[in-house]
């Protein structure tokens, strides 16, 4: 009897495969045909060695096993796979019928993000991924919330508020404090600046966001000099920043290993939610406190506009509110920071580029002792030698290095198809489209045999367009890039003031990338400074 029964799942099981492969057949005839209509030719196809290249999913048995630490994501899997097919634009044929069509083509990326932004979303696996962390806000949103949403946040990035340096110099002035004591002869000899950018962004992002800092870095100072390492507040900002580490990391682990993350699942992960919920729920309930009052003022005695004060106009949620400050408070921290620590180690490492800005920003400002003027966003803009580093410094190690978009229609991209790579290519509905602002940042054919070398001159004359997308682009274009540009500038205009020599501890072993959610250096910003004589 019970052999029957499974001839019968059997037959069923197989019936429902047979069925599911026909409308995929089916699928892809009627998509053809419209694509032939639309003048659009194939691209090529990534070589499955088994059926549904399930070779590929023994990648994916090792980043579970834990077998690959000293993997290089995007250049040992992602870069080496577009070498390999030597070309831009591609298509992977997965197990489950999946498809994904892979770019790093800037005319597509701005078809994606641009020109045919209606025909995708992001998709509903990336709301899965970072729901548990971030809950629901802007970098997830769709349609119309994402447009409330945006509309909430845009009066906070506004230029009279971006522009205010003032609290940057605040808190910079007390990550000064907190480095180490030169020796005799003016050298730090050896400190990692990452855990301090952290707690730096991370006080400016509370101020700006919620007008009050948790004030990381003095607690930091403090707990040194008076012994005590173990104060609530400490240990709080500590655990925070920790659990957002780790938040981070484990959210980015979930996607390499795609479909199978919903089997994955750490009480540590849980955990490290939780904190960072909480840690940013104290906020919510300052503000909707009813006797909240505004801690920081402009210079003419106005309280600032905060973007929580804002919020709490339209919703008293306390959930809602912690979402959309959480996401923000994200961003704020983490790409500001990541932009100045990737920034300082390639100077580090590149003595002539280093004296060479610091030769621009002692012509425009003066030394620390003897000031010309003060930096400001103006200024800061007018000096071409910091911009361009920066530039080319988000340009080698992009805030986030991988995207993608999920077709909501059957569409097209304009480039990628046919014999000479260069027909349009049609897109199915439901279809993955992945694309790397970190490849095409590194492609030697627009950028130079020397792609891989930071050379910030590169950018003398040089517009900007879609070959060069760090903060995305189109209607989804970062509200933030000028404020993280701004403080950024700041930061390495008065480091390079205080310090004329910035060198990196190790100067030969390759930069290692902590792939997040944001491309963060992956073993901190290790360097030894000498201070400027008066």
């Amino acid at each position: 009897m019970s052999y029957l029964y499974i001839k019968e799942i059997l037959a069923a099981f197989t019936a429902w495969v047979v069925f599911v492969q026909v409308r995929n057949w089916l699928r892809w005839r009627s998509l053809n045909k419209w694509a032939a209509a639309q003048g659009c030719k194939e691209p090529p196809n990534v070589p499955n060695h088994l059926p549904g290249g399930i070779e590929r999913y023994g990648f994916v048995i090792q980043l579970l096993l834990g077998r690959l630490k000293n993997f290089d994501f995007l250049d040992d899997n992602i870069r080496k796979r577009n070498q390999d097919m030597g070309c831009n634009t591609f298509r992977i044929h997965n197990a489950f019928n999946e498809t994904i069509l892979s770019t790093c083509d800037p005319e597509n990326i701005q078809a994606i993000l641009a020109t045919r932004f209606h025909d995708f979303d992001l998709g509903p696996q990336r709301h899965k991924m970072f729901e548990e962390m971030l809950g629901h806000g802007i970098f997830t949103a769709e349609g119309e919330k994402w447009s409330h949403f945006r509309r909430q946040l845009k009066p906070q990035f506004a230029r009279d508020q971006v522009s205010d340096l003032e609290a940057t110099e605040r808190h910079l002035n007390v990550l000064f404090k907190v480095l180490p004591e030169e020796n005799q002869a003016g050298w730090i000899e050896s400190v990692d600046l990452l855990p301090l950018l952290y707690r730096l962004t991370m006080d400016l992002s509370t101020e700006f966001l919620f007008g009050q800092s948790v004030n990381s870095q003095s607690n930091a100072l403090y707990s040194l000099d008076s012994g005590n390492t173990s104060t609530t507040e400490a240990l709080e900002q500590i655990a925070f920043s920790e659990a957002m580490q780790y938040a981070q990391e484990f959210i980015a682990w979930r996607f390499r290993i795609r479909m199978f993350y919903v089997f994955i699942t750490k009480d540590k992960f849980k955990a490290a939610c939780a904190t960072v919920q909480n840690f940013t729920s104290r906020f919510v309930s300052l503000a909707l406190s009813p006797d909240r009052k505004h801690v920081t003022e402009t210079a003419k005695g106005k309280p600032k506009f905060t973007l929580i004060d804002e919020l709490v106009k339209e919703t008293r949620d306390p959930i809602e509110l912690r979402d959309q400050m959480l996401h923000v408070l994200l961003a704020g921290r983490d790409t500001t920071s990541a932009t100045i620590g990737w920034a300082i180690l390639l100077l580090s490492r590149s003595p002539t580029e280093f004296n060479k800005l610091r030769s621009a920003i002692l012509a425009q400002f003066g030394t620390e002792n003897n000031p010309i003027s003060e930096p400001t966003f103006e200024s800061l803009k007018a000096c071409k030698e910091i911009t361009y580093v920066i530039y080319e410094t988000l340009r080698l190690y992009p805030l986030v290095p991988l995207n993608g978009r999920f077709a909501l229609k059957d569409t097209v991209l304009p480039t990628g198809g046919g014999p000479d790579r260069k027909s349009p290519i049609a897109v199915k509905k439901g279809e993955q489209v992945g694309f790397s602002t970190y490849i095409m940042h590194r492609r030697r054919d627009i950028w130079g045999s020397d792609a891989d070398e930071f050379r910030p001159s590169r950018w003398e004359g040089r517009k900007l367009g879609w070959e060069f997308v760090p903060f995305s682009g189109g209607p989804r274009v970062c509200l933030g890039q000028q404020y993280a540009l701004n403080n950024a500038g700041y930061v390495l205009a008065k480091l390079l003031q205080r310090y004329d020599q910035i060198e990196a501890l190790d100067m030969v072993k390759p930069l290692k990338k902590g792939l997040a959610i944001v491309l963060a250096p992956g073993d901190g910003v290790k360097v030894r400074m000498h201070r400027a004589s008066a």
